[in-house]
């Protein structure tokens, strides 16, 4: 890729968004957050340059932004309003994770460093495959789904959009995970969860 780089967010993921754009070669104009305080903070070597709305005074500068907001909500929010902009928004892949050549990433999607797609995997659009997190082969991830660092998704599961999957939680094969759904820390998930469900611990049919 070539072109200078924006990143939405200046959080903790965006250090990881910061980490992967470096670790694939691309240079990084700077961060915007809300939270900006000043022109000084550095963040993965790149400056924090503004708020979210200065993004526009950098648009000639720019040839792609990449989202770096992990709360599912603002993500997708972020997403819609930078797409109607007209803003590109491709995915990033850490160049140290593995993805079989028939999965697909969606834009906006974020691949972080170890994490693994297996055969015909399909990653929606603005998603978040944490460090180390692991899909396989046929799942289908939905739209704004974050897979938090060392989840597990067995084959041919499908996981509704705006879902979390906590650090660690193991989700079985052929399973229907609903829109909205937050899978806590740790957790084993053995059968469907209906849209909105809460799980944490083991969750089984009854």
């Amino acid at each position: 890729m070539t072109g200078r780089a924006a990143v939405f967010g200046a959080g903790g993921h965006a250090r990881v968004v910061g980490s992967i754009l470096r670790a694939v070669g691309r240079e990084i104009i700077g961060f915007f957050d809300d939270s900006f305080h000043n022109d000084t903070e550095i963040i993965q070597g790149a400056p924090l340059l503004g708020r979210f709305g200065d993004l526009d005074r950098f648009r000639g500068e720019i040839e792609a932004v990449y989202l770096a907001l992990g709360d599912n909500a603002r993500r997708q929010a972020a997403y819609a309003d930078l797409d109607g902009r007209g803003f590109r928004l491709p995915a990033l892949v850490h160049p140290r994770s593995l993805v079989e050549a028939d999965a697909s990433v969606g834009a906006g999607s974020v691949v972080c460093l170890g994490a693994i797609l297996a055969a015909e995997v399909r990653i929606g659009p603005g998603c978040i495959v944490n460090t180390g997190a692991s899909v396989d082969h046929e799942c289908e991830i939905g739209d704004f789904v974050h897979l938090a660092p060392r989840a597990t998704v067995a084959g041919r599961t499908r996981i509704g959009p705006g879902a979390f999957v906590g650090a660690g939680a193991v989700i079985a094969d052929r399973l229907r995970i609903g829109r909205g759904v937050i899978i806590g820390a740790n957790a084993t998930v053995l059968a469907d969860v209906p849209d909105g469900a809460r799980i944490v611990g083991v969750h089984k049919a009854i």
